[in-house]
């Protein structure tokens, strides 16, 4: 799968399942649209969030069938970054493109490895993320340099996620398809090639109509249903179904590179 593809937000992956297909089956015409709240949030409070989405919406709402097997560590690299531009960003994915293929120089400290990584933006210290267009084009250097120039363009895909994420640029603007791309906070996900070919090949039943299945059911729902459904996901905020509790929480929160 070529990395244009996943920057139009179309791989199959373990957390992502979106494709290109336009199903009209329910217009959605509300113009109202997931916020991007200019308040400070915690590192804590992004974690928690983001499993919940994690556990309520891509898992709970069967968007994709291999999720649950990398919810929690250590198949799931969960952290906040703490990048402030796109140089920092470009190096922090470097390192965690290391970590995933198995290059970081530190594998003990990474046994078993984890299979996958969702590393949250912070739009407090990194403000240009809470519009979507400037993480699509910082990814094109996320490809070029974090992957591509260190050799691992063979290894790595990378996929989008944002609170205003669109499948389709010109589309209709409150498409409720779109929130199969949506999350709490921007993230950018890693991934390796081996784990989704694996996927694709593992006997799931039309797999390749998977992500056109879940545009129509987000669709059919409606825009007020998939947005309350997001906005949940940064309200009340307890220990996540699985019990992702403090220490654990402090595990995976890393608030800087590993060099």
């Amino acid at each position: 799968m070529s990395f244009k593809n996943a920057m139009m937000i179309q791989p199959s992956s373990r957390l992502a399942s979106v494709a290109t297909a336009r199903l009209r089956s329910t217009p959605c015409h509300r113009r109202r649209h997931t916020s991007t709240a200019a308040t400070t949030v915690s590192n804590d409070t992004r974690i928690l969030a983001t499993q919940k989405w994690l556990d309520n919406i891509v898992i709970g709402q069967k968007l994709c069938p291999f999720a649950p097997s990398v919810r929690s560590a250590p198949q799931l690299r969960l952290r906040v970054s703490s990048s402030v531009n796109e140089d920092t960003l470009v190096k922090e994915v470097a390192v965690e493109a290391r970590i995933l293929v198995g290059k970081d120089n530190r594998s003990e400290k990474y046994h078993p490895r984890p299979e996958t990584t969702l590393l949250v933006l912070n739009e407090d210290i990194y403000p240009e993320m809470s519009d979507f267009r400037n993480l699509v084009k910082a990814s094109w250097r996320l490809q070029a340099e974090s992957l591509v120039d260190n050799g691992f363009a063979s290894d790595l895909q990378i996929v989008l996620f944002h609170p205003l994420a669109k499948h389709d640029t010109y589309a209709d603007p409150d498409d409720c398809a779109d929130f199969t791309i949506r999350s709490p906070h921007a993230m950018v996900h890693l991934l390796r090639e081996a784990d989704v070919l694996r996927g694709v090949q593992g006997g799931y039943k039309d797999l390749e109509g998977l992500p056109s299945r879940n545009k129509a059911k987000m669709r059919k729902e409606g825009f007020d249903t998939c947005l309350r459904r997001l906005e949940l996901c940064r309200t009340n905020l307890g220990t996540p179904a699985g019990g992702l509790g403090e220490r654990s929480l402090s595990c995976e929160l890393q608030k800087g590179p590993i060099d």
